[in-house]
């Protein structure tokens, strides 16, 4: 998150769209920890902070940042791309690194306009959302995969978008969602629409097993985790001791990069012991944070309302990630990579064997597919806004365009065996033993970080104290939230 947020607004009729997007980027203040601005026609302003932005003009348009430093080279937004300005949330691949800022503009700008925008997302890798306007002209799109978050809503002929749903609240949308990976927000006076274009993958079921599979699996990963540490040095890794963190570890050791694995838990739960073991195996530093039921009604309020949404999985992951991302910055590292998308790639979820087992393989290969779809929704946004007011980053090495397209031709057999297997994700698992992986660790089976870190659970114990569900503690807790800020 090298930039922190974006907001943009078009309207077909006269408004006062810098004046709009400070609005917005206030309601995004914590994503703002070094400055703000905002940019139309010719017009830059920058502030240290969103609600220090006075400006007013007559634009139809207007696009701005909240901008968090990261790394030693990012610099404030928006940037000069051809005759507009671009907001880049996120980072692209470039000379085999990723890059922001005024380094992407330049990679981007050929693209940046309404006919060449769709081509982006064909030669374009990366972890982004960009908004561009000129001349009474916005366009709109986001990475294939849905890395970065981006909202958008409208009301009358006012379209918006923006990082956080309670930007689009903040003026007057209440109906905020989420902006379609891949899709292309084109709009001007003449014309405003939304293109989607849904995540193409191949048929699993047209592939043969091939003995280079899990070879070719392992130097997608080696190239992927290359990119995404280039140029840092040092990087913290979310650490349980089992196969899709292992691996990351492994790689990232195995190309020079100093890892720092990190694990949380409520309590001493058994999986920090197996993780602590597995980084001693690795030859690794580790660190462990021990939480209590305490910690998690403090901290309750602050998930809810950074990931917007009362579910009882997304917030239970989301705390155990905040925390993760905490204990990294405390360490010394603000790059923190996570195994997200391994679980969807390559059928890790034991949900994809109940379908087998209930209605048939071509049915497992669909759910699969369909997760892998949907993965932006049900992760990628909530991990995003979950650290959103830290100054760190996730890098999600597996939630890659190569490794998505190579997952999807790889055999259903290679990824779930039978309605019976508990192990699942077997090329993967053959790729964990061709760097060496001890077997006990390869083929350990999965248990998800919201029960392995205890969250979920004391969440459900802290509603049972007041007498509710979890659910409708968590919906009680964000409404309430939501009313004090946004009243009805």
């Amino acid at each position: 998150m090298p930039l922190g947020a974006i907001a943009a607004v078009f309207s077909k009729s006269p408004i006062d769209a810098p004046r709009l997007v400070a609005k917005m980027l206030c309601a995004m203040q914590h994503r703002a920890q070094d400055a703000a601005a905002v940019a139309w026609g010719e017009t830059l302003e920058s502030a240290q902070s969103p609600d220090l932005l006075t400006s007013s003009s007559g634009r139809h348009t207007a696009v701005g940042c909240a901008f968090t430093k990261i790394l030693p080279d990012d610099k404030l937004q928006p940037v000069r791309a051809g005759d507009g300005w671009l907001c880049l949330d996120g980072r692209i691949v470039g000379d085999g690194m990723l890059v922001g800022g005024e380094g992407a503009a330049r990679l981007l700008e050929p693209k940046l306009t309404p006919p060449e925008l769709p081509s982006i997302h064909h030669d374009t890798d990366g972890a982004y959302a960009l908004c561009w306007c000129a001349d009474d002209c916005l366009l709109v799109t986001r990475d294939p995969l849905g890395l970065k978050p981006i909202f958008i809503g409208s009301r009358n002929d006012l379209v918006a978008v923006a990082s956080d749903r309670k930007a689009l609240w903040s003026i007057g949308i209440g109906e905020a969602t989420a902006f379609p990976p891949g899709g292309c927000l084109k709009a001007s006076k003449s014309t405003l629409t939304v293109e989607s274009s849904r995540l193409e993958l191949e048929d699993s079921r047209a592939s043969t097993h091939q003995k280079t599979d899990a070879e070719e699996l392992g130097r997608l990963l080696t190239e992927s985790i290359s990119i995404q540490t280039a140029g840092l040095g040092t990087v913290a890794a979310g650490f349980s001791g089992g196969l899709d963190s292992t691996v990351i570890a492994k790689i990232a050791e195995d190309l020079g990069i100093k890892v720092h694995l990190v694990t949380v838990g409520i309590g001493r739960t058994p999986e920090m012991s197996r993780a602590e073991s597995a980084a001693r195996t690795l030859g690794l530093p580790i660190t462990t944070r021990e939480f209590s039921r305490n910690d998690v009604a403090e901290c309750l309020d602050r998930v809810l309302w950074l990931i917007e949404e009362p579910n009882l999985m997304k917030v239970s992951i989301a705390m155990a990630i905040y925390w993760t991302t905490q204990a990294a910055l405390q360490n010394g590292r603000s790059v923190v990579m996570l195994g997200q998308g391994s679980d969807e790639l390559f059928g890790g979820y034991k949900r994809f064997a109940m379908i087998m087992g209930e209605r048939g393989t071509d049915a497992a290969s669909e759910a699969i597919s369909e997760s892998i779809r949907q993965a932006h929704e049900v992760n990628y946004q909530r991990d995003e806004q979950a650290i959103s007011g830290l100054r760190a980053e996730l890098r999600l090495p597996f939630a890659t365009r190569k490794i998505t397209q190579f997952a999807s031709k790889v055999p259903l057999a290679m990824k779930v065996r039978s309605p019976s297997d508990n192990v699942r994700k077997w090329i993967l698992r053959d790729v964990a033993i061709k760097l060496g992986i001890p077997s006990e660790i390869a083929m350990r089976s999965k248990k998800a970080i919201q029960h392995a870190s205890g969250v979920e659970e004391t969440i459900r114990e802290i509603a049972r104290k007041h007498g509710l569900t979890a659910s409708d503690y968590l919906e009680q807790r964000y409404q309430t939230i939501k009313d004090e800020v946004y009243p009805s």
